[in-house]
């Protein structure tokens, strides 16, 4: 009813305003008829535009576009009909002048909505958190703009700090931009504020990392610090306030982010068939995620645990149910098995994540660590090669590198197999190698998370021993695009940014908890396990730069096929009936510079502590 009304009033009122005042009887004489057809019209193509589409108590510059387009529709559609019908026509002064007035009434009108709301939310500010957002660039504006409309406001904004001196004194959405961080505290005192946002989604961990002390050191415990994602974590790279939460570990092993070609990712992947080994596991199942994201023909995933692979083909089937998935549980040695799934499914694109990483627990195993992660990925480049895979990418690990490890010497020797292993001249098979991702299996950060919700003591392995570290999503969008690349055999290793002291990890994680390391949650140093390094390496001898950022190209040790082919072999034959040395020793042979460390294989190192004392046997370590 109150666009019919508008729409007449639009309409008179440009009459009015164009034949005023010489001609206005005759003009409104044969405007009035015409009026119950225009409103109709115009009604009709409000309609048509969206106008009752909107939700306009969030009206915003979207909002404004859509009431242009519906009152020019709503103006041009009954002057149309109005010229064409021959029963008078107007000056086209009149029309433009309509359209003016219609946009006005009908504008005013809808954004009053949402005008109304935002003068009302001053009544409820008293019993919300009072926030004040760091950062006044895309992420901070995001965040105030979906916190300032929201229907049922969570926080009050104050205002931003940002370090950029232009930026200082302006403000965003009417919210002023307070100063820089060396005015902190006296901002936060001066705005009673309860919450600050980092809302800088782009900072690398180590710029992140200096915030957050200095925040702690110039604020009070109960002003609470929190974040939005980083980039590769965020969704179509938008942040809403929903996103607001609490500091983790993984905003301090940020890096900054990097531009990938997806196109170049989609055109490999794209109406094809794709297998993942290992797609239960915390590698194979963010593979699974991304590669579902370009659309693939098919999506086999592959596994030998029935409830990891329960769980990400749950996931897989509600964020993509347009994706043909083809959940298999077994076992990837299993020669018959991977020829059914091949003959049935004919992948072209491998990805082998599929392997027994736990250092320590494959030192207890070494002859389940050498036949899972030799004897499967063996018979899977087999496979691959007799069913013409065009792309064969295996997952390896910087504990490949002049291995200390019984797995880290199993995963040396698939990565000679791969570039051993004969195959079409068309096909590309390569290796990516990196360090610890967050959150996978027996890396130490679920550890230190468990021990400090249980009160510690939080235990590292060597206050001196370092890791690489990247977040997973990272780690596989770099993996996706190493798969892209041509060159046959290579030994691609992503870059992982600087080593991170372990003991360094375990004290920002204790204090991100809001506890004092030392005081509150002890740190007990328990000395190295066997099979671990003091420090990873990512490559044997050097690497050279390719064409993709963050991927480096390194060269690796060369190993004779014949001699390497026969001998796999007949470790693979003979593996469950050698004796732990014989079998330490076989994998020197293939491997030679494999150090094992010590020949008998204890459970526990000895605990170096942290006052001379030791710790229980029964505790293990975080070391990586």
């Amino acid at each position: 009813m109150a666009d019919a009304i508008s729409i007449a009033a639009a309409f008179l009122g440009a009459v009015f305003l164009r034949y005023y005042p010489d001609h206005l009887g005759d003009s409104f004489a044969q405007a009035l008829p015409w009026l119950p057809i225009e409103v109709v019209l115009g009604l009709a193509a409000f309609g048509l535009s969206k106008m009752y589409r909107t939700l306009w108590r969030y009206a915003s510059i979207n909002a404004v576009v859509i009431i242009g387009y519906g009152t020019l529709a709503g103006t041009a559609l009954p002057s149309l009909a109005l010229v064409i019908s021959g029963q008078w026509t107007p000056h086209w002064s009149v029309f433009p002048i309509q359209w003016l007035l219609l946009m006005l009434i009908v504008g005013g009108g809808r954004l009053s909505i949402r005008l109304i709301r935002h003068l009302q939310t001053p009544d409820r500010e008293n019993n919300r958190p009072r926030l004040l957002i760091y950062g006044a660039g895309d992420a901070g504006e995001m965040i105030a703009r979906d916190l300032l409309r929201a229907w049922v406001p969570t926080y009050t904004v104050v205002g931003f700090i940002d370090d950029d001196p232009y930026k200082e004194g302006k403000s965003l959405h009417g919210l002023p931009v307070l100063g820089g961080a060396r005015r902190i505290r006296e901002i936060v005192e001066a705005k009673r504020v309860d919450e600050i946002v980092v809302a800088i989604p782009s900072l690398p961990g180590n710029r992140m990392r200096e915030i957050l002390n200095y925040l702690r050191s110039q604020l009070k415990s109960n002003v609470r610090l929190k974040t939005v994602p980083g980039i590769s974590e965020l969704i179509k790279g938008t942040v809403t306030s929903q996103q607001i939460r609490s500091f983790d570990v993984s905003d301090l092993l940020r890096r900054s982010p990097v531009e990938l070609g997806r196109g170049r990712v989609e055109r490999l992947i794209k109406g094809r068939c794709v297998l993942v080994t290992g797609a239960g596991g915390s590698i194979g199942s963010e593979i699974c995620r991304q590669v579902a994201v370009f659309q693939p023909a098919k999506l086999v995933a592959f596994d030998h645990s029935e409830p990891n692979l329960y769980e990400i083909r749950e996931e897989l089937a509600r964020l993509f149910p347009e994706v043909d998935l083809v959940p298999i549980v077994g076992d990837i040695s299993h020669r018959r098995l991977l020829k059914r799934m091949f003959t049935d499914h004919s992948p072209v694109i491998v990805f082998h994540a599929a392997a027994y990483k736990h250092v320590p627990l494959m030192q207890l195993n070494p002859w389940s660590a050498v036949f899972n992660n030799i004897s499967g990925t063996r018979v899977l480049l087999s496979a691959s090669a007799e069913h013409q895979v065009e792309r064969f990418v295996m997952i390896s690990t910087d504990k490949a590198v002049r291995p200390s490890s019984i797995m880290g010497a199993t995963k040396r020797v698939c990565e000679m197999l791969v570039q051993l292993q004969t195959h079409g001249a068309d096909s590309v098979y390569s290796i990516v190698r990196f360090g610890n991702v967050m959150g996978s299996s027996g890396s130490v950060i679920p550890k230190f998370e468990r021990q400090i919700k249980t009160g510690g003591p939080v235990t590292v392995s060597h206050p001196e021993a370092t890791r690489y570290f990247m977040l997973t999503s990272e780690a596989v969008q770099l993996v996706m695009q190493a798969a892209t690349l041509g060159r046959a055999d290579a030994v691609y290793i992503l870059d992982m940014g600087d080593p991170i002291k372990i003991d360094d990890l375990a004290r920002d994680m204790i204090q991100l908890h809001g506890l004092q390391p030392d005081k509150q949650i002890e740190i007990v140093y328990t000395g190295l396990l066997p099979g671990e390094k003091l420090h990873e390496e990512l490559y044997h001898t050097g690497s050279l730069k390719t064409e993709i950022d963050k991927i480096w190209l390194t060269e690796a040790p060369p190993a004779h096929l014949e001699k390497l082919i026969v001998e796999v072999d007949e470790l693979l034959e003979a593996c469950y009936s050698l004796p732990r040395d014989r079998l330490t020793a076989t994998l020197a042979r293939l491997v030679p510079d494999f150090k094992s460390g010590e020949e008998g294989i204890a459970l526990r190192a000895q605990p170096i502590g942290t006052n001379g004392k030791k710790i229980k046997s029964h505790q293990t370590t975080a070391g990586g």
